[in-house]
């Protein structure tokens, strides 16, 4: 059967009864076993996050921030890609690019995971590299060049927009450096996070103490370079969780409508009726201990609100759109519509504003520990630094270091969240 005659069959539905070439059989199957073993190794990533978490190794946070942004997503990708496997047989045309797509999604998700799950990683690239063998090429090439044509330009010009403004290009290099010292902390401070020296206090900048030391002996340069590493991950995972509880929440909420709306939107009513910082004090308080997990889970319940009714008012913009009657027409369930059709199109503004939302979480998460509401005492915390600073305030390096540091992280998500706004706003773009 010529590329032609494939495409023309797909159109006419005649292709669904004809029997898919042995090729197409097989690699189906092989993309199907990826799927269950991505999906399984998704599995694996939140099972090992538990036991780190119950041996003392790492906090609640870091549980909650694998199991929401990594294991449940590549659960939900291996599903996808279970689907796109079966349609596979039946010659989809869209299943062969999404075997692309999905595949370095779950690549990415993996190698987030750590370098114990790298393996996995080789079954996804070997799955994509399959595509282009020639018994399978044949069937997708030709259209997915002619689909991607449009895209490549519209990719183009959108790199055309990040050259064009500095802001936010600094803003990305700024982000990748703090990117790149939590990763390598271990390598490059010369102390650990909670090492002090009782006989080295209040030293200034110079020596074997660059940014000098604070009143406990401990070194500034390496403190602010650990604290790196707890700031950010508190960042990520509660935006994330909040992102992931706070979209599908709304996305239900603007669908259904009716009581399900209703009781959503009045629960969002009680959040929004107190200001943020207070809220998370109140959480905290009555969580008891005043920890960096408690602080995370304050910030997550304190932040799905913004997203469930941002992605409720896209939604309900969304579903009296013709496409979804399309979709409704031809059987589609509710889940399927609203998963596949309407949140694809609901995406761009909570981009915008979950970067936005980095630089937010980073201050209140500072400011909690300022006021003695965060990080227990000899955490490398940059709110907790300052706390402890201020009452030696003539020496400047004790809260100017750590100060800095947070001026410039929530300073450099709040540029990329602006050009991501403009760049995607397709209002702002074609100026």
């Amino acid at each position: 059967m010529t590329q032609e005659d494939t495409w023309s069959a797909a159109i006419t539905g005649d292709l669904q009864t004809e029997e898919a070439p042995s090729s197409i059989t097989a690699f189906s199957g092989f993309q199907i076993v990826v799927a269950i073993i991505g999906m399984i190794t998704g599995s694996m990533v939140f099972i090992n996050a538990y036991h780190l978490f119950d041996g003392g190794d790492i906090p609640l946070v870091g549980v909650l921030g694998s199991f929401f942004t990594i294991a449940i997503p590549t659960i939900v990708i291996g599903f996808l890609l279970i689907r796109v496997g079966l349609d596979l047989r039946k010659l989809e045309t869209y299943a062969f690019s999404w075997v692309i797509y999905g595949n370095l999604l779950m690549g990415l998700m993996i190698l987030l995971a750590g370098a114990v799950f790298i393996l996995a990683i080789l079954f996804n690239l070997l799955a994509i590299a399959l595509l282009f063998v020639p018994a399978i090429k044949k069937y997708w090439w030709d259209l997915f060049k002619e689909d991607m044509g449009p895209r490549a330009k519209e990719s183009r010009y959108m790199l055309h927009l990040i050259r064009r403004s500095p802001l936010v290009i600094a803003g990305i290099l700024i982000i990748a450096v703090y990117i790149l010292l939590a990763v390598f902390a271990p390598y490059i401070t010369p102390y650990g996070p909670t090492e002090r020296n009782w006989y080295e206090t209040m030293r200034p900048p110079g020596g074997t103490h660059i940014w000098g030391t604070d009143q406990n002996g401990g070194d500034i340069y390496s403190m602010v370079i650990w604290a790196t590493q707890i700031d950010l991950k508190i960042a990520i995972a509660v935006v994330a969780i909040a992102l992931v509880l706070g979209s599908f929440i709304g996305a239900a909420a603007g669908y259904f409508g009716g009581a399900v709306d209703e009781v959503v939107m009045r629960i969002t009513d009680v959040f929004f009726a107190f200001p943020g910082l207070i809220l998370a004090m109140a959480i905290v308080a009555a969580l008891g201990e005043k920890n960096l997990d408690n602080i995370s889970i304050a910030l997550m319940v304190v932040w799905w609100p913004t997203y469930a009714r941002l992605v409720r008012g896209q939604v309900l913009i969304e579903r009296e759109k013709l496409y979804v009657e399309a979709a409704r027409s031809v059987g589609a369930s509710d889940v399927r519509i609203l998963v596949f059709h309407i949140l694809p199109n609901t995406i761009q503004p909570v981009i915008v504003q979950a970067t936005l939302d980095m630089g937010g979480v980073l201050l209140t998460a500072a400011g909690l520990s300022f006021i003695g509401f965060g990080a227990e005492a000899g955490t490398a915390e940059w709110g907790l630094m300052i706390s402890q600073g201020q009452q030696h305030f003539m020496n400047y390096w004790v809260t100017f270091y750590p100060g800095m540091a947070i001026l410039l992280c929530a300073l450099s998500f709040n540029l990329v969240g602006d050009g991501v706004r403009d760049i995607l706003d397709p209002k702002l773009r074609r100026r």
